[in-house]
C-alpha cells in the first residue's frame, strides 16, 4: 500500500496513490472526502501529468498514530508540504475542491514556492470577506454523510443531494451523483471529525492573497447551492491575475456533474503554465 512515513506536528502515514507521468498535479479533497472524490479527473489528467491523490489527515486510509485532533488549513498545508517534500515532487500543480480550497490557499501564502500553479474549486475566501456558505445546505451535507456514515440504504438522501448537485442532474446525470454517494459509502467520515473540520481556528490568509505570484485558477459550478459561485469571483479579483472559470451545469461537485469540462479547464490551464 502506498504510504508516505513522514512528520508534521508528530508522525503522520499519508495514504496517497500516483498515476501517470509528467510535472506532478496533486489534487485535495474537501470536508467529507477521500481522494476517490478525484476519479473522473484522474484518468484525463495522467495522459499528460504525474497524478498524486492523497488522503487528508482524518480521511480515508492516512493514519494519524498519535491524532491531537487538530484541524487546521496550517495544519493541512504542512501535511502537503510534508507529502511533497517526502516524494521529491519539486513544484506542483496544486489543486484543491471545498474545504480543500482553504487547504491550498493556505499552502500558496506559506509555500508559494513550491507550486506551479494553483487551482481553487468551489471554495470561499473565508466567511468574513466572501459570501457566507448556505447554512441550510451545509447542515444537509452534514446530515446526510452522517446518515451514509451509518447506512443509509443505496441512495443519496435527498437534502445531501439538494446541496451539492445541479437541480438538473438527477435527472440528467443520474451516474455523476452516484459515483459521489459511492465515494462517501467506502469511506465514510465519523461525525466527530466533521465537526472538527468545522470548527477549524485557522489564520484567515486574505491579506496575504494580493502578494501571491503563482498563476491562479477559479472554478465555481453556476448552480452551487453550498459555496454560493461569487465567491470564486472574489478569489479571482483578489489574487493578482488570477482566472475566472464557471462550469455550466455544475452544482458544488460540478468536477463530477461535468468532468469533461472540468478536465479540459484544469488541462488548458496547467499547459499554459508549465513548471519551469
Amino acid at each position: 500500500m502506498p504510504y508516505l512515513k513522514t512528520e508534521n506536528a508528530g508522525p503522520i502515514e499519508i495514504y496517497y496513490e500516483v498515476r501517470g507521468s509528467g510535472e506532478a498535479v496533486v489534487l485535495i479533497g474537501g470536508l467529507t472526502s477521500t481522494l476517490e472524490i478525484w476519479g473522473l479527473q484522474v484518468p484525463a489528467l495522467a495522459e499528460r501529468y504525474r497524478v498524486i491523490t492523497p488522503d487528508n489527515r482524518g480521511s480515508g486510509r492516512t493514519r494519524v498514530p498519535h491524532d491531537d485532533g487538530v484541524r487546521t488549513f496550517e495544519r493541512f498545508a504542512g501535511d502537503i508540504r510534508a507529502l511533497i517534500d517526502g516524494l521529491e515532487l519539486g513544484r506542483v500543480h496544486l489543486v484543491g475542491a471545498s474545504l480543500g480550497g482553504l487547504m491550498v490557499q493556505s499552502f500558496a501564502v506559506e509555500y508559494g514556492d513550491r507550486l506551479g500553479s494553483l487551482s481553487i474549486l468551489c471554495s470561499t475566501p473565508g466567511e468574513e470577506h466572501g459570501v457566507p456558505v448556505n447554512r441550510d445546505a451545509l447542515a444537509d451535507l452534514v446530515t446526510g454523510s452522517e446518515e451514509i456514515s451509518r447506512g443509509s440504504g443505496g441512495a443519496a438522501p435527498d437534502g445531501f443531494t439538494r446541496a451539492i448537485v445541479h437541480p438538473d442532474t438527477p435527472a440528467k446525470r443520474p451516474e455523476a451523483l452516484q459515483f459521489y454517494f459511492e465515494t462517501k459509502v467506502r469511506f465514510p467520515h465519523a461525525p466527530e471529525e466533521i465537526e472538527r473540520r468545522q470548527g477549524a481556528n485557522s489564520r484567515s490568509v486574505w491579506d496575504d492573497l494580493p502578494d501571491l505570484r503563482v498563476p491562479t485558477l477559479a472554478v465555481t459550478g453556476d448552480a452551487d447551492v453550498l459555496v454560493p459561485p461569487e465567491n470564486s469571483r472574489i478569489l479571482a479579483d483578489r489574487i493578482p491575475n488570477a482566472e475566472l472559470r464557471c462550469i455550466e451545469g455544475g452544482g458544488h461537485i460540478f468536477f463530477m456533474e461535468q468532468p469533461e469540462a472540468t478536465n479540459t479547464a484544469l488541462l488548458d490551464f496547467f499547459a499554459r503554465h508549465p513548471i519551469a
